[in-house]
């Protein structure tokens, strides 16, 4: 009887020193190798011996060691492991290649890689994780080339939902177009997490805001505190000029999102939320805190957000701050164009017209005429149409023509006009205003003979001009 506890007692003492095997190699053995590969034991390889004799014939276990290996980062082995899985199954067990090919795209080997899934996909064309591994890395060679690749996939695996993985290929490889175009072939319902938000953000880029809405929307029903999907659907919210539900989602996600930091672009998109809506001081709010957190890198420049204040400020009629910060704008852009500085011209004469002081009004109407001035010496390409605006400028500040202050601009306008045969029509709109100030200013001063001068010079351009007509009849 003691004879037979001890020896009970023996057998029991053996197994807590060393591992069972199962005769046929099963799953605990593979369970049993996934705690040794995380304790790190000094002597590895001496323990893995009596794994890899049970487990030598069994393919799928012996891969199972090298993914535990490969999740180990370690390579080497998960590269040993796998050769012992093609070894057991004659080289042709697929996923021993698949994760081959895992292993050669993180060594950064994507020709290597991508050979190995090939030869995965050669020995089971329904292997879809081959196709999907394959066009990943081949997508940096020929993005449209890895697309064809998953078409394969989905003649020989119909089920797998494949538009929706090569709109991730195309997304990763930053072709916004074509990504847009294979998400669209998916119902919505049927995109993941991940894939919504790429649709999401496709749609968004490529201006199908009625898409990325849709997207944002299904996927704040699973995840209802998403930063991207409440962002995505507040700007194309108001894109959509639905800016009452713009706004509804800047409070959701500044206040109801996991969002750790808010950008520039955030508030920035906020402020022409409240200024569509009419709300000023929020607006105003806002385009502050997009100036604060801009910088260099960021996606929408300083001089943007500048310029866009200044334009809220001037359709606030506030056009001390308007000018204040278009200069600011002009002052942080690189490459001013014309148009850009022409800007404070336009600004100057909007608080010109609108004063119902004649000192102020005279004050503004010169301001912009500076402007001009300094345009025609910066842009001579522009001397046409700045001499145009200098000279209805001034005519602003004459009444009636009783100083002529026009008249040197409108002079000097038909002179820069009137030999051109290459005239556009806003030349000749041109042209004629000028020919019609001239002609006034002669009969005003009673010069008929020179008015009827300019009334043909104008008919020539507009034969049924009235002004012209009248003049022309004159005795």
């Amino acid at each position: 009887m003691k004879a037979i506890k001890y020896l009970v007692m023996g057998a029991l003492m053996i197994g807590f020193g060393t591992p069972v095997m199962a005769q046929d190699g099963s799953k605990a053995d593979v369970d049993a190798v996934k705690k040794i590969i995380s304790s790190k034991p000094a002597d590895l390889d001496k323990q893995m011996k009596p794994f890899y004799k049970a487990n030598r014939k069994n393919p799928e276990n012996l891969l199972a060691i090298g993914r535990a290996f490969y999740e180990a980062k370690d390579t080497a082995r998960a590269h040993e492991y796998a050769q012992f899985a093609l070894d057991a199954s004659k080289n042709k067990y697929a996923p021993a290649y698949v994760l081959l090919g895992d292993i050669a795209a993180l060594a950064d080997d994507g020709g290597g890689a991508a050979a190995y899934y090939d030869n995965a996909i050669y020995y089971d064309k329904k292997l879809a994780e081959a196709y999907r591994k394959y066009a990943m890395v081949y997508r940096k060679i020929d993005p449209k080339g890895a697309a064809q690749k998953l078409d394969e996939l989905k003649a020989n695996c119909p089920e797998v939902n494949v538009d929706a993985i090569k709109g991730h290929i195309f997304m990763v490889a930053g072709d916004e177009k074509n990504a847009y175009n294979e998400f669209k072939k998916v119902p919505i319902d049927q995109l993941d997490k991940s894939y919504l938000n790429e649709f999401a953000r496709a749609s968004y880029f490529q201006g199908h805001f009625e898409d990325a809405l849709a997207a944002c929307e299904q996927g704040l029903k699973d995840k209802p505190r998403n930063a991207t999907f409440t962002r995505l659907a507040m700007f194309s919210n108001y894109e959509l000029k639905n800016y009452e539900a713009a706004k509804g989602y800047i409070h959701r996600y500044f206040n109801e999102t996991d969002s750790a930091k808010f950008s520039e672009y955030d508030h920035y998109y906020s402020a022409l939320i409240y200024d569509a809506l009419g709300e000023q001081q929020n607006a105003f709010s806002e385009y502050d805190k997009a100036l604060v957190l801009v910088n260099d890198s960021s996606m929408i420049k300083k001089w943007a957000i500048l310029k866009t204040l200044s334009d809220a400020y001037l359709k606030n009629k506030d056009y001390t701050k308007a000018t204040d910060y278009y200069k600011q704008m002009l002052a942080a852009k690189k490459d001013l164009t014309y148009d850009d500085e022409e800007g404070l011209a336009n600004i100057y004469t909007k608080e010109g017209d609108a004063s119902a002081d004649p000192a102020k009004k005279i004050e503004m109407i010169k301001k912009a005429d500076e402007v001009y001035a300094a345009l025609i010496q910066k842009y001579p390409t522009q001397e046409v149409y700045s001499t145009y605006m200098r000279a209805n400028l001034n005519n602003k500040l004459d009444n009636n023509m009783e100083k002529a202050l026009a008249k040197p601009y409108y002079e000097k306008l038909a002179s820069l006009l009137s030999g051109r045969n290459d005239r556009t029509k806003g030349q000749d709109t041109m042209l004629k205003t000028a020919y019609h100030y001239l002609m006034f200013n002669a009969y005003i001063n009673k010069n008929v003979d020179g008015a009827k001068a300019f009334a043909e010079k104008i008919l020539q351009i507009d034969p049924e001009y009235k002004a012209a007509l009248e003049i022309q009849a004159l005795k």
